[in-house]
């Protein structure tokens, strides 16, 4: 961002009471380095496949394990290759976060330009461009607090990926229910979430019209616990050679759902609730089954 160090300019940035802009170099220098090791990590993937083609044609089982450990779900290439399409994705946005930064920044440039001007020709103008220059120092806090999130999402595991996902869907599936029974009607809830409250000025939240990763930390709770238990009761019965697909394996596993419910939320839970699963009504049931569904739909 060269133009704002131009004298005109930053002698306008103080006229308007505008702090020095964040230097973009800095993400050149993070998306160079993404990209490289992006690259590399690609390599590895080309390379680790073409070394395991070579030893899979012998038969045995260091071959099984060797095709557990390099290919298999949780093996060292697909993480490699998860990671590489984590490392480009996190490039690109950074790329479009720098674009529009520097987009923004042409912007204030403008005014600030304009502001010195003001000072000797329209001083009544100088409300006006403040105020102009203001909105776009909002834009690039939005844009710079779209870095954060994207580095957040570059460190998220395919797991923790897996249990956002499911978070996500079933917030959705709650939602297209709640629209069902009740139409626009708000379902407000009160959030804690300080953050949240410093950016949306309020601490009311309508989650019925809000998608879950949008919802504050404490709203977003119980969504992400019944993902992340219900994920891992299907994990364990696969470990277990458990067939996932069978009627038995639903009811099961949507009791053991039932029961880590219960574990977060037994203190307050309605007595038509507390219940063992196999008491539960069929309505009641099938919003066990529901979250197992999701899990075995990822």
């Amino acid at each position: 961002m060269s133009v704002m160090t131009d004298p005109a300019v930053v002698a306008g940035l103080s006229i308007l009471g505008i702090p020095s802009l964040p230097d973009v170099d800095v993400l050149n220098e993070h998306i160079r380095e993404l990209d490289t090791a992006a690259a590399y990590h690609r390599r590895l993937v080309i390379d680790g496949g073409h070394a395991y083609q070579l030893a899979g044609v012998n038969d045995g089982p260091a071959t099984d394990a060797l095709r557990t450990f390099v290919t298999g779900h949780e093996g060292t290439l697909p993480q490699a290759g998860d990671l590489a399409a984590r490392l480009t994705t996190t490039a690109d946005g950074l790329r479009v976060s720098r674009d529009t930064i520097e987009w923004i920044a042409g912007l204030l440039a403008g005014v600030a330009v304009a502001a010195g001007a003001a000072v000797l020709a329209a001083p009544q103008l100088l409300p006006r461009l403040v105020s102009m220059a203001r909105r776009f120092v909002s834009m690039l806090r939005t844009i710079l607090n779209s870095v954060g999130r994207i580095f957040r999402q570059l460190l998220k595991t395919p797991r923790a990926r897996r249990i956002e996902t499911a978070a996500d869907r079933l917030h959705d599936k709650w939602r297209a229910n709640y629209r069902l029974r009740e139409g626009d009607k708000p379902r407000i809830k009160v959030t804690t979430d300080e953050a949240w409250i410093r950016r949306h000025g309020t601490d009311r939240v309508d989650i019925a019209a809000s998608r879950n990763r949008d919802l504050p930390t404490d709203l977003q709770k119980e969504n992400v616990d019944s993902a992340t238990s219900a994920l891992r009761i299907v994990e364990n019965s696969r470990k277990r050679g458990v067939d996932t697909g069978t009627e038995d394996f639903m009811e099961t596993a949507s009791s053991d759902v039932h029961v880590e419910w219960l574990k977060r939320n037994g203190e307050w839970a309605p007595k038509e609730q507390k219940v063992p699963y196999s008491e539960l009504s069929e309505f009641e049931k099938e919003k066990d089954r529901e979250v197992v569904r999701v899990i075995l739909g990822l």
